[in-house]
C-alpha cells in the first residue's frame, strides 16, 4: 500500500504542470455556470402550482445531471486519460521501467487512481457550483417554492453513484491512450463511445457489449429516488468494464504491445483464448434482465407524502368500476397498507386526495412509493419488484413514430403496399423493443405482463388494418392485408389475458370481428345488436353489449331515441356492474346534452352572500370555472375580462366567473389583490359538481341559455375563434 501511494505521488509530479486540476473544475463548472448566470440577469418566471423544491435537489439533478455525465464528464476522461499516457510516451516511459523501483502493475495502477481522482474532483467541482449557485439564485429570486433542504444523504448517494458509474470507462480510455500514442486515437475511442449512446437513445436499446452503456443507463435513470437500490445495474456494469480494461491494460503496458501480452506463444494464446471466454461468461450473465420474482403473499404498500393539503388516506380502487380495493390511513405523512387478498394482475388506481395515479400490480408485489404534491401537480417515485412493467407502461408505445405519422396524416391511402408493408415492418420493431426491453436496473417484465402487452400491441395493429379499410374499400381486394401478417397478429389473441379481455382496443375489435365485410359497408351499428343479441348468455357478451350500446348513446343526439334504445338494451345485460355503468353513462349523457336543464347553482359573493343562477334568467350566462391554484386558468382570464367588455352592451348576455377552491379566504384574497369587473362567485361543495358533469379539469367554459338550460357544456377558450363566432351568434341589441 506504500509503494502503491509513493508510487502515485510520483505519478502526480509527473503530470502536476499539465493543468488537469483546472481542466477538471473549469469542466465540472460549465454546466452549472451556464445554467445560473443568465438567468441571473433577467426576471425569473415560476408557473403558479409548481411544487415546493429543494435548491440543492433541482440544481444538481435532472437534465443538467444527465448531459455533464453523458457529455461534458467523458470529454474529461477522454482528456485527462490521455495527457496522463502521452507523459509516458513522450518521455519513453514503457523502455525504463525495468529502472523503476516499483512493479509495473503499481506504476499503471497509480496512472489509473490519478484519472479516477480527476474525474471525481470534476464530478465534485459540478456539484459545489451547482450548491454554491443555487445559494446565490435563492437570494436574487426568492420565492415561496424554493426550499433550501440539504439531504446530505441524496447528495452523497447521487455523488457515489456518478463515480462508480464512470470507473469502466476511465478504465477504458486509459487502455486505448497507453495502447495508441497520440491523442486522435484515444479521442476517437471516446467519441465511438458517445456515438454508441446516442444509437441506444435512438433505438431504445442498450448494447450489453457496450463499456459506455453504463451511461446510457444513467441517463434514463439519474433520479435514484426512483431506484431499488442506487447502487444498481450501470454501477455493476461499470465495474465489471473496469476490471477487464484494467487487466487487458495492465498487460498491454507491462509486455509494451498486444501481441506480446496475450500473442506471443501457444501458451499465452490458450491463456487468453479462455480468459475471453470466462469474461464473456460473466459478461452474459451480468448482463441478463433479472426476472420479475413474486416476493410476497398478497400485496405490500408503504409510502410517504410531501404536501401542504390536508389528506387523512390514499385509497386504491379498480379502474373498471372504481370498485373499493382498500384504503390507508396517512399519519405523519407515511402510510402503510397490505392484502392478503389474492388480486389479479390489473391496472389499479391510487387515490391521493384528488390526485391519481395508475399502477400495474397482482398478488406477490411490494411498492415503496414517495409522493409529493399540491392542488395542481402530483410527482411520485416508486420502487417495487414490478418497476420494470411501470416503466414500460409509461414509456412505451404501441406504434413507431413512422408508421404513427403514416396513421395520423393518412399518408398512404391510395398506396395500400406501401402501408403494409411500414405496419409489418413497425409490428417487428415493436416486438423488438418488447422482447429486449429492461427498466435502467436491469429489471425484465413479467411474463404475465409482457404477454398482455404484446397481446394488446396485436390488437392496436389489427384495429388500425380494420380503420384502414374503412377509410378506404372493404370491397376491393388491392386495399386487403397480407393474410400471413393477419395469421400472425390473430396468432397473439389466440389466448387473451385478463388484462386484454376488458381492454377497450380488443372490445372494439372483437365487435369489429362480428361483422362481415358486406356488413361494414351497410348499416354496422344496428347489425351489430342483432348479432350481439344471437350470442349465448356470457361476461364476455355484457361486456361487448355494454360497449356498443355505450358508444351508441355518445353518438346518439335524439334523447328520446337514445332512451328508448337503452331501455330496449339494458335488460339484455346481466352484469350488475355493467348495468350500473350504463344508467349511470345515460344520466350523465342526458344532463349534459344541449337543452338539458342546468341545476340552479347557489353561490357566494365576496360579501358572502347567496346568488343563485337563476338570477340571470333571460341571458346567456357565459360562465368561467377556475381557481386561484390553477395557472392557465389566471393567463385565460384576462382574455375572458376582455370579452366580456367585448359584448358588454348586449342585454342578452351575462358572463360570470366561479371560483372552485376549497379554501374560500384564497379566492377573496386574490380578488383583493386582483379586482375584477366581472361577477365573481365561490361554489362551495366544487367537487361534487365536477364530478356529476364529469368535468376532469379546469380552465372551462360553460354556457347557460335564457331558460337555464345547457347551451354549450364545453365552450371554446375566449383566446379562440370559435369563441367569438358562437358569441356573436348569441348577442342582441
Amino acid at each position: 500500500m506504500k509503494k502503491i501511494l509513493t508510487t502515485v505521488g510520483t505519478e502526480w509530479l509527473k503530470i502536476k504542470g499539465l493543468g488537469l486540476v483546472y481542466i477538471a473544475i473549469v469542466l465540472g463548472g460549465l454546466i452549472p455556470l451556464l445554467g445560473f448566470v443568465p438567468s441571473f440577469f433577467r426576471p425569473e418566471i415560476i408557473q403558479e402550482g409548481t411544487l415546493k423544491f429543494s435548491i440543492f435537489e433541482e440544481a444538481i439533478g435532472g437534465e443538467a445531471l444527465k448531459y455533464f455525465t453523458f457529455f461534458v464528464l467523458l470529454l474529461f476522461i477522454i482528456i485527462a486519460a490521455n495527457r496522463i499516457a502521452q507523459t509516458d510516451h513522450k518521455n519513453n516511459g514503457w523502455q525504463l521501467m525495468e529502472t523503476q523501483p516499483v512493479s509495473r502493475f503499481q506504476l499503471y495502477f497509480s496512472k489509473y487512481i490519478i484519472l479516477i481522482l480527476l474525474s471525481f474532483l470534476c464530478v465534485a467541482s459540478y456539484f459545489i457550483f451547482n450548491i454554491i449557485l443555487a445559494l446565490a439564485d435563492y437570494y436574487i429570486h426568492p420565492n415561496a417554492v424554493k426550499l433550501m433542504d440539504f439531504d446530505f444523504a441524496w447528495i452523497m448517494k447521487t455523488y457515489a453513484r456518478i463515480c462508480i458509474t464512470i470507473l469502466g470507462i476511465a478504465s477504458l480510455q486509459l487502455c486505448a491512450s497507453v495502447a495508441f500514442p497520440g491523442f486522435i486515437w484515444s479521442f476517437l475511442v471516446g467519441s465511438l463511445g458517445i456515438a454508441s449512446n446516442i444509437t441506444s437513445l435512438v433505438q431504445k436499446q442498450s448494447f450489453f457489449f457496450n463499456p459506455y452503456s453504463s451511461l446510457y443507463t444513467f441517463w434514463n435513470a439519474p433520479e435514484i429516488k426512483n431506484l431499488n437500490s442506487f447502487i444498481s445495474y450501470s454501477e455493476l456494469m461499470s465495474v465489471f468494464w473496469m476490471i477487464i480494461f484494467l487487466i487487458i491494460g495492465y498487460f498491454w503496458y507491462s509486455k509494451k504491445g498486444f501481441k506480446n501480452a496475450f500473442l506471443k506463444n501457444k501458451k499465452q494464446i490458450i491463456i487468453s483464448t479462455v480468459l475471453f471466454i470466462v469474461g464473456a461468461g460473466f459478461l452474459y450473465m451480468f448482463q441478463k434482465p433479472k426476472s420479475y420474482k413474486s416476493d410476497i403473499a398478497g400485496i405490500s404498500m408503504t409510502g410517504k407524502l410531501e404536501t401542504d393539503l390536508k389528506i387523512d388516506s390514499i385509497k386504491i380502487y379498480t379502474t373498471d368500476f372504481h370498485k373499493k380495493i382498500g384504503a390507508a390511513a396517512i399519519k405523519n405523512n407515511t402510510f402503510s397498507w397490505s392484502t392478503k387478498e389474492n388480486l389479479p394482475l390489473d391496472e389499479y388506481l391510487i387515490e391521493i386526495g384528488t390526485k391519481k395515479l395508475i399502477l400495474v400490480m397482482g398478488s406477490g408485489d411490494w411498492f415503496d412509493l414517495d409522493f409529493k404534491l399540491n392542488n395542481t401537480k402530483l410527482v411520485s417515485y416508486i420502487r417495487s419488484n414490478r418497476k420494470a412493467d411501470q416503466a414500460y407502461r409509461q414509456t412505451e408505445d404501441a406504434f413507431g413514430r413512422e408508421f404513427g405519422y403514416a396513421l395520423e396524416d393518412q399518408t398512404y391511402t391510395n398506396d395500400p403496399a406501401k402501408f403494409y408493408e411500414l405496419a409489418q415492418s413497425d409490428w417487428k420493431e415493436s416486438q423488438r423493443i418488447l422482447n429486449i426491453f429492461a427498466d435502467p436496473e436491469n429489471n425484465a417484465l413479467s411474463d404475465d405482463y409482457k404477454m398482455y402487452r404484446r397481446q394488446l400491441m396485436a390488437i392496436r395493429y389489427l384495429n388500425e388494418i380494420n380503420n384502414y379499410r374503412k377509410m378506404t374499400s372493404w370491397n376491393d381486394l388491392k386495399f386487403a392485408p397480407p393474410k400471413e401478417f393477419i395469421a400472425e397478429l390473430n396468432e397473439n389473441i389466440q389466448k387473451p389475458t385478463q388484462l386484454l379481455s376488458k381492454n377497450e382496443n380488443y372490445l372494439q375489435f372483437k365487435l369489429d370481428h362480428l361483422l362481415t365485410d358486406q356488413d361494414q359497408s351497410i348499416n354496422a351499428d344496428s347489425i351489430l345488436f342483432v348479432k350481439l343479441n344471437q350470442l349465448p348468455k356470457s361476461f364476455e357478451k355484457d361486456q361487448l353489449l355494454s360497449k356498443h350500446l355505450s358508444k351508441t348513446m355518445e353518438l346518439e343526439s335524439d334523447s328520446t331515441a337514445r332512451n328508448k334504445l337503452f331501455a330496449s338494451e339494458i335488460n339484455k345485460i346481466n352484469s350488475k356492474d355493467y348495468k350500473n355503468m350504463l344508467y349511470s353513462k345515460l344520466e350523465q349523457i342526458n344532463i349534459s346534452q344541449k337543452g338539458s336543464v342546468f341545476p340552479d347553482l347557489a353561490f357566494l359573493n365576496d360579501k358572502g352572500k347567496t346568488v343563485n343562477l337563476s338570477k340571470f334568467r333571460g341571458k346567456y350566462v357565459i360562465i368561467d370555472l377556475w381557481a386561484t391554484w390553477c395557472a392557465p386558468c389566471k393567463e385565460i382570464r384576462p382574455v375572458f375580462e376582455t370579452r366580456n367588455n367585448q359584448y358588454r352592451y348586449y342585454s342578452n348576455i351575462q358572463f360570470i366567473s366561479v371560483s372552485l377552491d376549497q379554501d374560500q379566504n384564497k379566492w377573496k384574497n386574490y380578488l383583493k389583490a386582483k379586482p375584477s369587473n366581472i361577477p365573481q362567485f365561490w361554489l362551495n361543495n366544487a367537487e361534487q359538481f365536477m364530478r356529476t358533469y364529469k368535468i376532469q379539469s379546469i380552465p372551462r367554459f360553460l354556457i347557460i341559455d335564457p331558460d337555464g338550460k345547457i347551451f354549450n357544456l364545453n365552450t371554446p377558450f375566449p383566446d379562440e375563434d370559435n369563441f367569438v363566432e358562437i358569441l356573436d351568434k348569441l348577442k342582441k341589441y
